[in-house]
């Protein structure tokens, strides 16, 4: 009876690796999916409070808008990391495994301070989060941002410690390879968010419709 070579066993199953990576990556996107409509839900807030102007009270008090640098800081940041870790799975595909090392870990440092970066806008922002709806909108937009700039270090990190341990090796790259295509989609959301953060600020709406205000029929 001839034996059927079916490539390298992933560790913890038994499984072909093959295997293995269609079941992670379908994971994968189907995380990338429930995201992205959670993500595209506060997009879809922003705009329609933006275009709206209920009771003029889209734009935070005395106009103090939100400074542009800072967000598109934080995309820069995240765009240079996941092109780091996809320097480092390109360079494990080819067993340089010292490359997905060093990738990982100029990731890791990137998205750390880009991390702090996020906490800082968050708190030197000119108004309160119920200083209206831009306000509230863009709080909400960069708590986002933060939260998804946390799980991407804690990623990145696993990284940078499974490849050392040899749990991520050249016959077996595909973890690296989905937190680099989860770091992608990533770039993709915080990279909108800053241009509506950025573009969409003064309401286009000068008639804003009211509501709220009744007056009692005797």
């Amino acid at each position: 009876m001839s034996t059927t070579t079916t490539g390298p066993l992933y560790p913890t199953t038994g499984e072909p690796v093959a295997v293995n990576a269609r079941r992670n990556r379908l994971g994968v996107w189907l995380c990338i999916v429930s995201d992205c409509a959670g993500s595209i839900a506060l997009l879809i807030a922003y705009s329609y409070l933006w275009s709206l102007n209920v009771n003029s009270a889209w734009a935070p008090p005395k106009n103090t808008w939100a400074a542009d640098a800072p967000f598109w800081l934080i995309v820069l940041g995240t765009v240079l990391a996941t092109i780091a870790m996809w320097w480092g799975y390109k360079g494990l595909v080819k067993g340089h495994k010292g490359q997905m090392i060093t990738g990982a870990t100029v990731a890791t440092l990137l998205i750390l301070i880009t991390f702090v970066g996020q906490i800082v806008q968050l708190s030197t922002f000119p108004f309160d989060i119920q200083d209206g709806a831009y306000a509230s909108s863009v709080f909400w937009l960069a708590i986002g941002a933060a939260i998804h700039l946390f799980l991407v270090l804690f990623f990145t990190m696993a990284i940078v410690f499974r490849t050392k341990a040899d749990r991520i090796t050249t016959a077996n790259p595909y973890h690296a390879r989905l937190v680099s295509m989860w770091m992608t989609y990533v770039c993709i959301i915080i990279a909108i968010g800053a241009v509506f953060t950025t573009v969409m600020k003064e309401s286009p709406n000068t008639q804003a419709p009211t509501f709220g205000t009744f007056t009692s029929q005797q």
